[in-house]
């Protein structure tokens, strides 16, 4: 895995401390500096490329709310804090994840485990639009006999008991079979999964928040467990585009 690049900013010295010392235990993770405040953060934020942020939410000065707020979309945080009722609104500015001190290290492993997933998903998302993607298709066995279905015209994917319901700008297919099993066949980049019930073409969604995506006219729910990692990946591109 390429280098992550991560600051901490942590006014409590034990937290500080501590996590440095998870941050130490993957290869993978650079720590490019510890600060106590947003403002003693900034030169590196000037002079780095930082990919990942551990931020403590009650800061002096700027909070670690408001600072969240400023940064680019490919700049990930992760709260690290000792209120729980803050959590909500972490999550509501697309946080990774919240973490609540003292900080085991199983819990800060879980915490990195959904970053690097969330990561790998936008590389892969990132590349494919920069390639040459042949007309790929798939064939599912719909009222007895086997149909032949493009990708670029399938909207989206609704699970419904032990069917699945296959919508194009046309039709609706119905096949038996899983979301979870459609989901292993298709191509890594092309849709993404947004809810336990609904698989979405990414380029096929006209808009979105945080609970809701628009596939062109059609409202689909953002599942509450999938919530953070589609807001992620979807700034992330939104970025990109601008």
């Amino acid at each position: 895995m390429a280098a992550i690049n991560c600051i901490i900013i942590e006014d409590e010295l034990p937290a500080s401390i501590l996590l440095e010392l998870h941050i130490a235990k993957f290869d993978f993770l650079d720590l490019k500096g510890k600060f106590t405040s947003v403002s003693n953060a900034q030169n590196v934020l000037k002079s780095h490329k930082i990919d990942l942020i551990f931020l403590d939410i009650n800061l002096p000065g700027k909070s670690g709310i408001e600072f969240a707020k400023s940064l680019f979309a490919e700049t990930a945080v992760i709260f690290t804090t000792a209120y729980t009722e803050y959590a909500v609104e972490g999550f509501e500015i697309d946080a990774v994840d919240y973490i609540l001190k003292p900080i085991s290290l199983e819990r800060f492993t879980k915490a990195i485990s959904k970053y690097t997933k969330i990561r790998e998903l936008n590389e892969i998302v990132l590349h494919s639009k920069n390639q040459e993607i042949d007309r790929a298709f798939i064939f599912v066995k719909c009222e007895r006999k086997m149909v032949k279905l493009f990708l670029d015209e399938i909207d989206y994917f609704e699970s419904q008991g032990n069917y699945l319901l296959i919508y194009t700008a046309t039709d609706c297919y119905k096949t038996y079979q899983s979301i979870t099993e459609m989901e292993d066949k298709l191509p890594e980049g092309l849709f993404l999964r947004i809810h336990r019930s609904f698989l979405v073409a990414i380029k096929k969604i006209t808009s979105y928040n945080t609970n809701t995506i628009n596939v062109k006219n059609k409202q689909l729910p953002v599942g509450r467990f999938y919530n953070s990692s589609v807001s992620y990946l979807l700034n992330s591109l939104k970025s990109c585009d601008d």
